[in-house]
């Protein structure tokens, strides 16, 4: 009797440890409360987006599948939030020692009026030269703006009609290998707090 209850025990151990071990298999970091930036809960499925980039060709969303993206909404001639932003950016990519297969980050203009494709490449290479600039000058921009949230609105400050800032938030947003948005990173977050996380969902893709 004793040895039918030693081996029984012995199968529901096994059985259990090998359910724990899927569960943390299949578990994602988004969930584990470890993530520094705020985590959109639940996380909102995009729909998908096609954009004329910098890179020369259109950079479609669903294209990016398997790839973390990291995503900012501003413009060129921004004169505090965007260049901050973009050097804190790059101190991401470089700490993460540059894993252009695994992760884009991308700057997408709500200045169509003033940004060109050629002077947003000149920009994004400022900073790195894997960084892209995406532009669109149609409605799919806004459509783009409302399903992250993003708010742009003109503020004239001069009598030219170029002379015009744009309030815009100022937040990077995080889009992880299944198209969906997970987080959400305030500006001000300091860029270690953003790598702590790449480093933890980069280990899982």
């Amino acid at each position: 009797m004793t040895l039918y209850r030693g081996i029984l025990m012995a199968l529901l151990m096994a059985f259990v440890g090998s359910c724990t071990g899927t569960a943390q298999q299949s578990a994602s970091v988004f969930d584990g409360g470890e993530m520094r930036g705020a985590v959109i809960n639940p996380p909102r499925q995009l729909g998908d987006f096609t954009l004329a980039s910098t890179t020369g060709e259109p950079f479609k969303f669903s294209a990016h599948r398997g790839e973390t993206i990291l995503i900012y909404f501003g413009y060129r001639s921004c004169p505090d939030f965007c260049p901050t932003t973009f050097a804190e950016l790059k101190h991401v990519y470089e700490s993460l020692n540059q894993p252009a297969d695994k992760l884009k980050i991308v700057f997408v203009t709500v200045d169509p009026e003033r940004d060109t494709l050629d002077n947003l490449k000149l920009y994004m290479e400022a900073f790195d030269d894997d960084f892209i600039g995406l532009r669109d000058d149609t409605p799919a921009l806004q459509s783009l703006l409302d399903a992250f949230g993003v708010v742009a609105t003109k503020r004239v400050v001069g009598e030219s009609a170029l002379s015009y800032l744009i309030d815009h938030t100022a937040s990077v947003f995080l889009i992880d290998s299944s198209g969906a948005l997970r987080m959400q990173y305030l500006y001000g977050t300091n860029y270690r707090d953003i790598v702590h996380d790449l480093q933890l969902i980069l280990q899982q893709t």
